[in-house]
């Protein structure tokens, strides 16, 4: 076994801000009493990956040569899965993963599997996200796959409130952006949305406390891949074989 095997490899950087939430909430949710019981890391945080939503706009570089450095430095390192604290890169998941000795994991399922847990009996599910991950279809087919009607933003939501927020939250610009996330969070659940998957890690970051105040409504796809990862980790040591 790679002596790096029980690390995970972090894709980040997309933004900085989601992957800092990422890693506080990959420690906090580890089950753990010191030190090393945690899960070790190895963070690739390239801030200079071009810009996802610019590309899909057509108005930059395509980011996948660097995703695609990433993947390779991470499988150089010999980690035991990777993990991408971003949901609009995983438009490039398929080839991202055909690429990757270590299991690459899969932020949308991995928010997918989050609905059982906070409101079994949801049937609707409104989803919060970039406009270029809600143009991709990328949360629209698994949820639609899984039985779920989706509830998203109207093109006038993305234009005027969406996306000058998340320019915002790049910006630092948190308490304007909070405002707007939750206005349009509110337009979701007035159309029957019963429980909303924040599909942009940037957006759990200025809606703590709605996440705090109506756990069973949100689902923070950020807090869903740190799941995944501990999950995958507790269930590779449950696998293992004993040695006596």
């Amino acid at each position: 076994m790679n002596k790096r095997s029980h690390f995970v490899g972090i894709l980040g950087s997309m933004g900085p801000l989601a992957t800092a939430d990422f890693l506080s909430k990959l420690v906090l949710n580890t089950p753990a009493n010191k030190d090393q019981d945690h899960i070790p890391v190895i963070l690739h945080g390239d801030c200079t990956i071009p810009d996802r939503i610019e590309f899909i706009n057509g108005k930059g570089p395509s980011p996948l040569p660097q995703l695609s450095e990433g993947i390779r430095f991470l499988n150089d390192c010999g980690v035991g899965v990777i993990c991408m604290p971003c949901n609009t890169a995983h438009i490039w998941h398929a080839q991202l993963a055909a690429m990757s000795q270590a299991p690459l994991l899969h932020i949308v399922q991995s928010s997918a599997d989050q609905i059982s847990k906070k409101n079994p009996l949801a049937k609707k599910i409104g989803l919060l996200s970039t406009h270029s991950t809600h143009l991709s279809g990328l949360y629209h087919g698994p949820l639609q796959d899984r039985g779920f009607e989706v509830v998203s933003p109207t093109e006038k939501d993305f234009k005027v409130f969406i996306n000058p927020a998340i320019d915002q939250v790049k910006a630092n610009q948190i308490i304007p952006a909070e405002k707007t996330f939750t206005l349009v969070a509110q337009s979701l659940i007035e159309r029957g949305a019963e429980v909303i998957i924040l599909g942009c890690t940037e957006i759990p970051v200025v809606m703590k406390k709605q996440l705090a105040e109506k756990p069973s409504m949100y689902i923070d796809s950020n807090q869903a891949l740190a799941q995944a990862v501990i999950d995958f980790f507790q269930n590779t040591k449950a696998s293992a074989p004993q040695i006596v």
